[in-house]
């Protein structure tokens, strides 16, 4: 795994064609008529001169050049729109759109809107709609850009849904509720990636309090037959052996099947970090799980030769007390390795062939166990990582509150 973890018909002319009809000047009264003329002697038409080819030619390069030389004209002369466009994607239908708050149309039946002509430099964008928090970001364009944002702003939930939302709930697995509300996702201070820090507002979702464990992925894989993870190469038995350790050596893909299987998702990158690093009693972000200091003995981190069985570093808890997060394997989540709005670094590994990978390993260091820090990788395992059984991404699952599946489940209990 990188460890920084793209043809007319011719018209008829009937005056050539028809005789003149005269009366002949016999037919005139007082008049004599005048003698037949003798047949007149055919004659040979004169010759008719040809155009030589080679003036053809030269006059049609000529004609083809006087069209492009007025093309390029015309391009470089005509004024154009100045400024740039801004398009914006996955809003609810019928979202009004505000650059520098001032109103620039209504979303269509497919969540998008063009918005064009905007000055160079840095824009507001606001994106509101009724029975949902507005989305709220920033773009920085030059004349001519064409820049693209996704604009999901999140249902409003009352009070009185929120209290009646049960947690930890068991729904294939401990489960934690992350209340709805606002919080700081990213960081200015350290990567590039992380930057820039903005607020992203979330509905109730829940996330699995413990990566998924070996026993969970063994009974999927008897359930619907796909190959068993490969043992690392540290434990040749480590898949049936160790049942409460986190499944490793699964593909993204795998990962996704799994959730399906098991009526849940991977959480988005979002989900993940407000898990993670939020306060919502102090309402602060924190850098690692427990709080700003990275204290590498609270979590399975730096070096360790090994996995630990899940929630064994009880220390290694988030404010909602979700475990793990630091520490033992990193984490696939449902997100393509792609700068946040507003960040304008170049990197070509942003893009859709990675996706993100979240939190601290085993074997990785302390600082990549910061709770803003973002990793990538391959959906699917490299070469190398399958030869050398060198395995370092697990995950977890999450549900959105109001999933039918799981207010199936809640309201059967």
């Amino acid at each position: 795994m990188d460890e920084k973890y793209n043809a007319d018909p011719p018209s008829t002319d009937f005056g050539a064609t028809t005789p003149n009809l005269r009366l002949p000047s016999a037919a005139i009264p007082g008049r004599r008529a005048m003698p037949t003329p003798g047949p007149t002697p055919p004659q040979s038409p004169a010759p008719r001169r040809r155009i030589p080819v080679w003036i053809w030619l030269i006059g049609g390069v000529g004609l083809l050049f006087l069209i492009v030389v007025v093309g390029i004209g015309l391009y470089i002369f005509i004024p154009r729109e100045p400024g740039f466009t801004i398009i914006v994607r996955g809003a609810p239908p019928g979202s009004e759109v505000y650059v520098d708050n001032i109103s620039r149309g209504v979303t269509s039946a497919d969540g998008s809107i063009r918005v064009t002509g905007l000055k160079a430099g840095k824009r507001l964008m606001r994106v509101s709609h009724e029975g949902y928090t507005d989305f709220n970001t920033s773009v920085n364009g030059r004349d001519g850009d064409v820049k693209s944002i996704v604009a999901q702003p999140s249902p409003t939930l009352t009070p009185t849904k929120v209290r009646l939302l049960p947690n930890p709930i068991d729904y294939n697995g401990p489960m934690i509720l992350i209340a709805a509300g606002e919080f700081v996702m990213g960081d200015d201070n350290h990567n590039p990636d992380e930057r820039p820090a903005h607020k992203v507002t979330l509905p109730d979702f829940y996330i699995d309090k413990f990566e998924v464990t070996n026993e969970q992925y063994k009974k999927f894989c008897g359930a619907t037959h796909p190959p068993c993870p490969t043992n690392p190469w540290w434990d040749d038995h480590y898949f049936n052996d160790h049942p409460h350790s986190p499944v490793l050596g699964v593909s993204a893909d795998d990962a996704l099947a799994y959730a399906k299987w098991a009526g849940k998702r991977l959480p988005t990158e979002e989900e993940w970090e407000k898990a993670a690093s939020w306060d919502p009693g102090a309402q602060k972000k924190r850098q690692f799980p427990w709080g700003d200091t990275g204290d590498q003995s609270r979590a399975n981190v730096g070096g360790t030769m090994r996995t630990a069985d899940v929630g064994q570093f009880v220390n290694d808890a988030s404010a909602y007390g979700v475990q793990d997060m630091a520490g033992n394997v990193a984490e696939w989540v449902d997100a393509n390795y792609q700068p946040y709005p507003g960040n304008q670094t170049s990197d070509q590994n942003f893009g859709t062939q990675n996706r993100v990978v979240r939190g601290g390993t085993y074997r990785g260091e302390i600082k990549y166990a910061r709770t803003s820090s973002r990793l990538f990788h391959a959906p699917q395992l490299n070469e190398s990582e399958k030869k050398n059984r060198a395995f370092l991404i697990g995950f977890r699952c999450g549900i959105s509150a109001d999933d039918p599946r799981l207010q199936d489940r809640l309201r059967a209990r």
